[in-house]
């Protein structure tokens, strides 16, 4: 009878951690996606943004052979 009741208690403990560890891991996951999405939307809107310097970027080189 003990041994029963032993492992009842030893898994609502492990229920009871599961559940409390549960909820903050879901805000800390919601945070950092809500995060990278507002990141990824500032980017979009800075590479569709008109620029009043010229473009200083390299163009690329369309030959596909390697400098050695």
């Amino acid at each position: 009878m003990s041994s029963i009741a032993t492992l009842l208690i030893v898994a609502a403990a492990i229920a009871l951690g599961v559940a409390l560890a549960y909820v903050p891991m879901r805000l800390l996951v919601s945070h950092m996606a809500k995060t990278v999405r507002q990141f990824i939307d500032r980017q979009r809107d800075r590479r569709h943004a008109s620029r009043k310097s010229p473009d200083r970027r390299k163009p690329v080189e369309s030959s596909t052979t390697v400098n050695s």
